[in-house]
């Protein structure tokens, strides 16, 4: 004999969530769907533990959060409930009376020799943090006062993805507080999530790569006195490095900093590869990539021509073991976009495109020659392949022929 067993109804059903008027909330074993005024529901906790309250946001339906990961977060959080109470832990924490100025140098410190981008964080703290938060102890600061850094940046114009990397750079101040100390609160993580549109990078046309490749990339020597004084002639061998600037994005898909960082052993002509283990970041070399992981890409049709040439002025001149893009073979370039801007401006390219929207170039003309995203990915470099995708763009062109497909 089998006997029926009445499936239990959730308190969070489709109909129950759509009745609810905004302000109003169901709740249900310590989590709180609340309606929003916009019709959107957040998911909140609130449970006591061991005599301790713990509250929170969980998140926003908005932004894919369902029950079934609400129940999952909340079980997460009354584990590290019970562990903490179990391990001792009273939930006071060590580094909360610390000033933030004293954290964030610690910081910079460490960050100095382990991010490649290190002068932004740098100029980041400066800039937004410090002015902020310098006197106040650690565990004063709160999720509100971060929400109205956010605000005010975004009133006086600084750019979403600006905002985003301010943030995550208080975050991870706090996380490396935290290593000390794990019961430090770190209230980036209660922030409410905020979308923006993102720019997108255009990759260049054929006609604008040719003009870049020829018209743009020829350098002059400028006669500055005697009768002759103004005139110009060409400087062959700097318009031959200033195409292989190009072309190591354009043909390679190689990073600024990794084409910067390219010496003559790391190109190997004959077998028709180029070896990246190295990058220059404000024309100092680093030994070690962005993803501190080598890789080796083949020269393409396209771009070995383009090194032959610039070996040539290079053996001339004894620095066939020197960097590619030096004024010496020593000390690397510095400012890429500076010279990729003038090289833009004498090919008659008038939009806003900078040195790395070659890579993208190279990622979109790739995919339109089949290549899978795999390759793409270990081509340039990246940890993820969603990252690739990104730089992966359909052109008119290639929408054009995917529409006469389709016919």
């Amino acid at each position: 004999m089998t006997t029926a067993t009445k499936k239990r109804t959730s308190a969070f059903s489709e109909k129950a969530k759509k009745e609810l008027a905004p302000g109003q909330e169901i709740s249900e074993n310590g989590i709180i769907y609340r309606k929003r005024t916009d019709g959107c529901g957040t998911w909140r906790y609130d449970f006591t533990q061991s005599g301790t309250r713990h509250k929170g946001v969980i998140g926003s339906d908005r932004d894919g959060v369902t029950l079934s990961q609400a129940r999952e977060f909340i079980s997460e959080i009354r584990a590290k409930a019970i562990t903490n109470r179990i391990s001792g832990r009273t939930g006071r924490s060590t580094q909360s009376s610390r000033l933030f100025k004293e954290v964030a140098q610690e910081y910079l410190d460490w960050s100095e020799s382990h991010h490649q981008d290190h002068r932004h964080n740098a100029s980041r703290m400066n800039n937004h943090l410090l002015p902020r938060f310098a006197d106040r102890r650690l565990g004063d600061i709160t999720t509100a006062m971060i929400e109205t850094m956010r605000t005010e940046l975004r009133r006086t114009e600084v750019s979403p993805q600006t905002i985003q990397r301010i943030v995550s750079l208080l975050s991870c101040t706090f996380d490396f507080a935290q290593k000390s100390d794990p019961n430090l609160d770190n209230p980036t993580t209660r922030l409410s999530r905020v979308k923006h549109q993102k720019k997108e990078v255009v990759p260049f046309t054929r006609e604008e790569t040719e003009a870049l490749l020829s018209t743009g990339a020829i350098q002059y020597t400028t006669v500055t006195r005697g009768p002759n004084k103004g005139s110009k002639t060409e400087n062959k061998a700097k318009t031959a490095e200033f195409r292989v600037m190009v072309g190591l994005s354009l043909f390679a898909g190689l990073r600024a900093s990794e084409a910067l960082g390219l010496t003559w052993e790391n190109v190997d002509l004959d077998r028709g590869v180029i070896r990246i283990d190295q990058v220059a970041k404000e024309g100092v070399i680093r030994k070690s990539t962005k993803t501190y992981k080598p890789r080796v890409v083949p020269i393409t049709g396209s771009l070995k021509p383009l090194l032959e040439d610039l070996r040539q002025y290079h053996i001339q001149t004894q620095r066939q073991n020197g960097l590619l893009l030096s004024r010496n073979g020593v000390d690397p370039y510095n400012q890429i976009q500076v010279m990729f801007g003038r090289v833009k401006e004498q090919a008659g390219i008038t939009s806003e495109k900078g040195h790395h929207a070659l890579r993208h170039t190279f990622a979109t003309r790739a995919s339109e020659k089949n290549i899978d995203l795999k390759t793409i990915q270990r081509w340039l470099g990246h940890a993820s392949i969603s990252t690739t995708m990104i730089y992966v763009h359909s052109t008119e062109e290639h929408l054009e022929v995917a529409a006469r497909l389709l016919d």
